[in-house]
């Protein structure tokens, strides 16, 4: 073989090596392409796992944080549906929606109303205007000759002071009788008491009327447990009105006899004794941040601190006034005139504040709900 022939096999040797070598590095770059592409992939799935993975949290944490819409400590009794149960977690602030407002509005409130006679041209006229209307049902209860549909008369009992106890004994057992379907709550209040009904449906709510409970201005004298203000109203759950009657006033546990403390038998403090000795507890009727929402007078003494001294001790919760001296969801005043009714009715129902209503602050929680220890 020529010196030239044998040149060219080694150029062409070194020429399929060359190309054996340009295929390798051209499937080695292909490779760290495709190393690079895999770690592209990788790095994106990471990123879209994590992104899911903080997702999930944020919606489990909003469900939990949403759930039931209250905020409650552990071991506080709260109600859905009519289910009373115990919650064991802190369960954060959640916007009222027309669902809730729907629910509120279930609650059957059934209220019972004091006067006399004398009183139907003036203070009943201002009650039937306003707040009486927006219970289930109610009734005026009084002695007197004239009959209406909404007159508990009881004419065998006089009208004072001395033997209200009486009188509301009698109406407690005709709705015992009459009305124990008809109602979730019952409602006892004055021809002076100005009650906001959408308020205490709302605090109702969030108990169970299967339930015996008692709630309203809690006074922390005469009954070991306390009893309440039946000037600033106070309520009774169907199961506690139930309780009572059945056991208290069939059972003899509720006899009226004198006490030096008492000489009146005043019918507020007989009303807690009976309730007690039948088994009912003294329910929360405060809100979250602890501010009474049953007054046992009008607006302005709670609200500039011009009570009478005796409350400061009596009452079970701190007397405060200014801002602190009222629920944001304010029930009830007491010793309220006519004209206050109608002036307060006349704020609350046919006035606003422009933009008051835009800024979410109609949140849940609201109340304190819990047994009284």
């Amino acid at each position: 073989m020529t010196r030239m022939a044998r040149l060219r096999l080694s150029l062409l040797g070194s020429s399929r090596k060359c190309s054996g070598f340009g295929r390798l590095m051209s499937e080695i770059s292909e490779y760290f392409a495709r190393f690079r592409q895999i770690k592209v992939h990788v790095r994106t799935l990471f990123l879209v796992l994590a992104c899911s993975v903080i997702t999930l949290l944020y919606l489990t944490h909003g469900v939990t944080n949403s759930f039931a819409g209250l905020s409650v400590s552990a071991g506080s009794v709260v109600q859905r549906n009519g289910h009373i149960r115990v919650e064991n977690e802190t369960v954060s602030r959640r916007k009222l929606d027309k669902s809730y407002i729907d629910e509120v509005k279930r609650v059957r409130l059934l209220c019972i109303i004091l006067t006399m006679e004398k009183d139907i041209p003036t203070k009943v006229a201002a009650v039937n205007q306003t707040w009486a209307s927006r219970c289930d049902i109610h009734f005026y209860v009084l002695n007197s000759k004239i009959r209406k549909s909404d007159f508990l008369n009881i004419n065998d009992v006089p009208d004072d002071r001395f033997h209200l106890v009486h009188k509301i004994q009698e109406v407690y057992k005709i709705i015992h009788k009459l009305y124990l379907n008809d109602f979730d709550y019952v409602l006892k209040a004055d021809d002076d008491t100005y009650i906001v009904v959408e308020n205490l449906k709302f605090l109702l709510w969030h108990y169970n009327s299967s339930e015996p409970g008692y709630l309203g201005f809690h006074f922390n004298k005469f009954v070991s447990s306390g009893y309440m203000s039946g000037g600033a109203g106070y309520v009774i759950s169907n199961r506690g009105l139930r309780n009572m009657i059945e056991r208290g006033y069939n059972g003899g546990l509720c006899l009226i006899v004198k006490h030096n403390d008492d000489p009146e038998n005043s019918e507020d403090i007989e009303t807690g004794r009976c309730l007690e000795a039948s088994g009912v507890p003294v329910l929360s009727s405060l809100d979250v941040e602890g501010r009474e929402t049953f007054h046992p007078y009008q607006l302005e003494k709670h609200l500039f601190g011009n009570l009478p001294g005796y409350i400061y001790s009596w009452a079970k919760n701190p007397i405060e006034k200014g801002a602190r001296c009222c629920a944001k969801y304010v029930i009830s005043f007491h010793y309220m005139t006519p004209d206050a009714i109608l002036f307060v009715d006349h704020l609350l129902y046919y006035t606003d504040v422009f933009s008051k209503h835009l800024n979410g602050e109609n949140t849940l929680p609201a109340f304190k709900i819990e047994r009284v220890k």
